[in-house]
């Protein structure tokens, strides 16, 4: 689990190597960054990374998704 820094981090203290996982609302005064250790090359900290990414479907089944079902009624 990634350590978390004491300071709450914000745009004018947040240093090269911190993660840069915005939380809460931009527009509000508690708006900060996690600034926990990135990870290697990443923007982010191993948990926010993992985070950021929807696993993606394969193509069939996204196209399969897409479909609209057909119903079939049988006449009484």
């Amino acid at each position: 689990m990634t350590t978390k820094p004491q300071k709450i981090k914000t745009l004018s203290n947040l240093e090269a190597g911190e993660c840069r996982w915005p939380i809460g609302d931009p527009r509000h005064a508690d708006f900060h960054f996690c600034g926990a250790k990135q990870a290697e090359g990443r923007p982010y900290c191993i948990e926010h990374w993992t985070l950021s990414f929807v696993p993606s479907k394969p193509r069939q089944a996204a196209q399969a998704a897409a479909r609209p079902l057909l119903i079939v009624k049988q006449a009484a």
